[in-house]
């Protein structure tokens, strides 16, 4: 099944869910926000978000400095 994630295309395993697929990148979900085809999910919806074909995803993190 293919995704797209921040403008790539990446391959993922059907019922894949938002946390999974954190994982599989090597991502610590409390450092990203998730944005799923416009719509920005909730942390805790992280685990039971599956993952449909064709999905577009943005991974957001947020830099402090000064």
């Amino acid at each position: 099944m293919i995704i797209i994630c921040n403008d790539e295309k990446k391959e993922i395993r059907p019922g894949t869910t938002i946390a999974a697929f954190l994982k599989d990148l090597g991502v610590t979900p409390d450092t990203v926000f998730v944005e799923c085809n416009g719509v920005i999910i909730r942390r805790d919806a992280y685990e039971t978000h599956e993952l449909s074909e064709g999905a577009r995803l943005e991974l957001i993190r947020f830099v402090g400095g000064g």
